[in-house]
């Protein structure tokens, strides 16, 4: 399921947190609990929030000059949104500019429940990811559900939306608070308005996690009724939807597991009795052991490396500040990751930086719109392949994002190696073979490895190659030596043929046309293409 609520996306750094640093005892008459569960109440808002990411690197550490160079890029990012909408949890807008070192990179993004469209600076085209009802194969394949079934899962979106108030009020309230917490009355500038809050500050360190996870635990296996009214939005959620599925799949009249878990789905008071039953026996058996449990993992080579990083060099930091009516209206932390000596990757510490201020809560709020008259770049769409060349095919050539894709990250850079000795290269199901000094491999599969589309036109017996990256198009025909690169007439060292119903094409001829290097190795019967 891919729908997502895009408040708690704005928010997410402080709503995960705050899920540790909330507890279940109020701080000075502030109840942290509900102000917390108020966080997932806000259906509308207006906002504007900064991210800011710096790695440190070690000292100690040799990095080869690629990974300098990344690291040099990518050493402190940061994520400036300056304009944000949300006319209800699955309908917003938002404007903002993503940084790093070598410039900046300006946005716009708008979501509805059924899609995304972002517009980038440079992008010819705004960027389309569908965000229909669908589920997906293991191959990656959407499949189609039924409309009931789609109807089903907009409704538990919607009522998904409505439970997270609940949700997080059992969280929070089970969760015990943290060493540091304290709050106090301050005046704060919210969009301009000058407004009393308080100001909740929280610190939360990597040595207190062990026990606050036992307290977390333990308080939620002495909240029975609130377990079960837990597990019984769960059931609320999403058994009408697996009912659904069921009913459209078909089950066998003698299927054990469908005889099994039938009577749970038709009778919640059962279900919620026999799961609080298994997760307060479990939860019995795992406090009983809690010490003993975490004494052994750390005296483990995998725990004892898992403890370097619970201490006092792993911190969280946060100000919350919140209104009268316990609305998050101001927030700022700091998250401080300290890598243990001696990690592979040359970095030394993290730190993630957040601020963020909240207005119009729960008031009509109009979304800004992106205009699509000219045409999109669907991303995950069924018709089309969107490859990373094929997008910054799309680009500017002058603009960041070009600069950042192209030139930054490389993402259109190939190495390929095709082994033609079948014992070195077992995996490969349709095999390269070498025709008298010609290596002659699958059209689609070298093409679409350097990110070109493949068409097939059985009448013509032709296969049509297209190079989105170079604006290349090659037209090879079965069984003839002569094909065609941008309309211009090319001799082939040998003919494309068709071998049980595969099409294989020259590979140097058909890799060159596109701008690849192609190179064979003797001794090792491979080919090598690349390209940058």
């Amino acid at each position: 399921m891919k729908k997502k609520r895009w408040n708690s996306a704005l928010i997410l750094m402080m709503i995960g947190v705050l899920a540790i640093l909330a507890g279940c005892q109020p701080v000075a008459n502030v109840d942290i609990s509900k102000a917390l569960a108020n966080t997932f109440a806000v259906k509308s808002a207006e906002g504007k929030q900064s991210l800011t990411v710096e790695l440190t690197a070690d000292p100690s550490a040799v990095l080869s000059p690629e990974d300098k160079r990344i690291f040099d890029l990518f050493s402190k990012i940061t994520l400036d949104i300056t304009e944000y909408k949300a006319k209800d949890p699955l309908n917003a807008s938002m404007k903002g500019t993503f940084g790093y070192s070598g410039g900046s990179i300006p946005f716009e993004m708008v979501m509805t429940n059924t899609y995304y469209i972002i517009q980038i600076e440079g992008a010819k085209k705004p960027l389309l990811i569908r965000n229909d009802a669908s589920t997906w194969n293991p191959a990656g394949d959407p499949i189609p559900l039924s409309d009931e079934l789609q109807k089903q899962l907009q409704q538990l979106t919607e009522k998904a939306v409505d439970a997270m108030p609940s949700f997080g009020t059992f969280f929070s309230r089970n969760l015990p608070n943290p060493n540091t917490i304290t709050v106090e009355e301050v005046n704060e500038t919210v969009n301009g308005e000058s407004l009393n809050l308080q100001k909740v500050h929280a610190e939360i360190y990597g040595k207190e996690l062990v026990g606050l996870v036992k307290g977390f635990l333990t308080n939620v296996l002495a909240d029975e009724q609130g377990l079960k009214e837990f597990i019984g939005t769960l059931y609320d959620l999403y058994v009408p939807f697996v009912k659904q599925m069921m009913q459209e799949i078909g089950t066998e009249p003698n299927d054990p597991t469908a005889a099994a878990i039938t009577p749970y789905l038709n009778n919640k008071t059962l279900a919620v009795e026999f799961i609080h039953t298994f997760i307060k026996t479990n939860l019995e058996q795992l406090l009983a052991d809690y010490d003993q449990s975490v004494e052994a993992l750390f005296a483990s080579e995998a725990g004892a490396k898992a403890k370097e990083w619970l201490n006092g060099n792993q911190v969280f930091k946060m100000d919350m500040y919140v209104d009268e009516d316990l609305m998050t209206r101001k927030s700022a932390s700091e998250l401080l990751l300290t890598l243990p000596q001696g990690l592979e990757g040359g970095l030394k510490s993290i730190k993630i930086t957040s601020t963020a201020e909240t207005w119009n809560i729960n008031q009509p709020v109009a979304i800004n719109q992106i205009h699509t008259t000219g045409g999109v770049i669907e991303l995950n769409g069924n018709e089309t392949r969107v490859t990373p060349s094929k997008i910054v095919a799309s680009l500017d050539p002058n603009s960041q994002l070009y600069k950042l894709l192209k030139n930054d990250l490389q993402v259109t850079k190939k190495d390929i190696q095709l082994f033609i000795n079948e014992e070195v290269d077992p995996f490969l199901s349709i095999k390269p073979f070498n025709d008298q000094g010609t290596v002659m491999v699958p059209a689609r599969f070298v093409a679409e490895r350097l990110d070109a589309d493949v068409e097939w036109d059985a009448a013509a017996r032709q296969v049509k190659v297209t190079d989105h990256l170079n604006g290349t198009v090659i037209l090879l025909t079965i069984d003839s030596k002569e094909a065609t690169v941008n309309g211009q007439a090319k001799q082939l060292e040998k003919a494309a043929v068709l071998v049980d119903n595969v099409t294989y094409i020259p590979v140097r001829f058909v890799s060159e046309s596109m701008g690849a290097e192609v190179n064979w190795d003797q001794d090792s019967q491979m080919v090598s293409i690349t390209r940058d």
